[in-house]
This record gives C-alpha cells, structure tokens and sequence, in this order.
C-alpha cells in the first residue's frame, strides 16, 4: 500500500519555478507563422509571449509580467565590434608586454577607456543594470 505524500514535504522539494502559483499549462497549437507573430507582437509589446497571450486573452498580463527590454540590434552589433576591437588591442598589449617590451602607457588607458564605453553601451542596450 503506497502511503501519500504529505503536501508540505512535497513543496519542499520542487524547484522555485515550481512553486509559484500559475501550475496549469496550455499548450496552444499555431503555426510557425502565427508562433513568430506572436513573438514579434510580444516584444512589440515588452513581454514575454506568456504574458502577452495572459493580457490579450484575460486583460491583465499578471502580477510577476517582466517587460522585455527592446534592443537595438544594430547598435548592439556596433557595441559588440567595439568590444571586439578594445579586446584585440588589450590583447596585443599583453602579447607585447609577455615578450619583454615597455608598452605606451597612454595605448593601454585608451584601450581601457574604449572597452569600458564599449561595455556600458552594450548594458545599456540590453537594459541590464550595474557598474563596470
């Protein structure tokens, strides 16, 4: 005889996803067009397609809806060059100190200032918070 699992141990064990209160799913067939519809209107819209179906179906997109930062993906491919290229010259720096050559000090506080503007740029973009 399988005894029953108390409900307080149970929620003990589950995954923090797992606990929240939304437990049904509903699986919605569409097709790929219609899916990345609804994937552009949801970004449109600065929400996750859950969130976006929640607030055109029931009026409300729900107390824990996250708006999705838009980016800009041309100027976050930009960003990303510029990282790219600060990083290739700190990475020369560094090759020319490991060989025993001085290194301008002026080169080495603009390729840190380059790769610093390039990083808050891409954090901006992404609209992620913090310090660099």
């Amino acid at each position: 005889m399988s005894a029953k699992a108390d409900p307080a141990s149970l929620s003990q064990n589950r995954s923090g996803s797992e606990k929240r209160q939304r437990d049904a799913i509903v699986p919605v067939r569409c097709s790929s067009d219609e899916r990345e519809a609804l994937r552009f209107r949801a970004a449109t819209a600065g929400l996750s397609v859950g969130s976006y179906l929640r607030l055109a179906g029931l009026g409300d997109a729900g107390i824990r809806a996250k708006r999705a930062p838009t980016v800009n993906a041309v100027l976050l491919a930009q960003a990303v060059a510029a990282l790219n290229k600060a990083g290739s010259n700190l990475n020369q720096i560094a090759h020319h100190l490991n060989a025993g050559h001085a290194a301008g000090s002026a080169e080495t506080v603009q390729t840190l200032h380059e790769t610093r503007a390039a990083v808050l740029q891409i954090i901006a973009l992404t609209g992620r918070k913090g310090e660099v």
